[in-house]
């Protein structure tokens, strides 16, 4: 296996999460030894991360917060506080580092370590960081959603569900999702990858369900829906230990005729000439290749379960695939 293939692999069952512990100067350090393909003296990475964390670049004009209020002023009097690092903490931390495999220590004939050097996992953390931002502060931000559900609407030619099922491949069920959806259905069920009564507490949105799995079959009658919706497709979903074709036929069970399904992956973006950009497309597509499709991918996984009048399109970087069942 190639580098890339051994993070895909460990991203398919693992996030960001993994490492809830990190600081940031974890972060920046394991991002900085990652440029360098060999060996490098302990010293030099210090300095290189000293430098950017205490480097501080005074604007022209100082804001003025005299009458700003109070969590601005919290927050621009935390900013301006100097930031330091010392050689015995970041050594620490490098210590701390090495015990999870994440650099590696070149021991010298006296003991001593001189150098070190990135490992295979060096650049885990980085990649699951990006992967968590694009998915949480781009695709669930309010005018991203506006947008979409414009688009959505448009394709279901304003379509009103009376029952709606929302199936949730991610770790975590999108509240603000959810409320969307509400506002389009009289009646919305969820089915989360982990079954919980509070994933509800506290947001007040009416008519909401929840249901489950039961031996592979989704606990609800069959044909009760004329809307099914997967928000975050995945190539490997890790639902239930069923494959993605097998829940799409679960869902063509419970999906009435005329009903419709949707599907919402991310589009594939093509390279350029720009080796600064391509760098960037490259990390992106590494990041999300779970939930990256083509189009014929989306269509012929509607078609193996029997779904037509399958319309396929990209908005935004979304890939979004409406099928209908007969």
């Amino acid at each position: 296996m190639s580098k890339e293939e051994d993070f895909l692999d460990y991203a398919n069952y693992h996030n960001i999460s993994d490492f809830a512990n990190f600081s940031i100067k974890d972060i920046i350090a394991l991002q900085f030894l990652v440029r360098y393909r060999e060996p490098i003296v302990r010293h030099l990475l210090y300095t290189e991360v000293k430098q950017f964390i205490e480097f501080k670049e005074e604007p022209s004009e100082i804001k003025d917060i005299s009458e700003s209020p109070r969590y601005e002023k919290k927050f621009y009097n935390f900013v301006r506080d100097e930031k330091q690092l010392y050689p015995p903490s970041f050594y620490n931390m490098l210590g701390n580092l090495e015990e999870k495999g994440l650099i590696e220590f070149l021991e010298s004939d006296s003991g001593k370590i001189p150098n070190i050097q990135a490992t295979p996992y060096t650049n885990y953390v980085p990649l699951l960081l990006l992967k968590f931002l694009i998915n949480n502060n781009v695709m669930v931000s309010e005018e991203f959603r506006e947008e979409f559900s414009k688009k959505f609407l448009e394709k279901l030619k304003n379509k009103q569900f009376n029952r709606i099922l929302s199936i949730w491949f991610s770790e975590y069920v999108m509240i603000p999702i959810i409320k969307l959806l509400s506002t389009y259905s009289k009646e919305q069920y969820i089915l989360p990858k982990k079954g919980s009564n509070d994933i509800l507490n506290g947001t007040n949105i009416k008519n909401v369900k929840l249901t489950e799995m039961i031996s592979n079959h989704i606990s609800v009658p069959e044909e009760i829906f004329d809307g099914v919706i997967i928000p975050v497709y995945k190539k490997n979903p890790k639902f239930f230990n069923m494959k993605r074709t097998e829940i799409l036929q679960e869902v063509a069970r419970v999906i009435d005729s005329g009903g419709s399904i949707i599907l919402v992956a991310i589009a594939k973006i093509r390279f350029t000439k720009n080796i600064f950009l391509d760098d960037l497309i490259k990390l992106y597509n590494l990041s999300l290749n779970n939930r990256i499709f083509s189009e014929e991918e989306l269509k012929n996984d509607m078609e193996k379960v029997g779904f037509s009048d399958i319309e396929i399109f990209e908005h935004q970087g979304l890939l979004l695939g409406i099928g209908k069942k007969e």
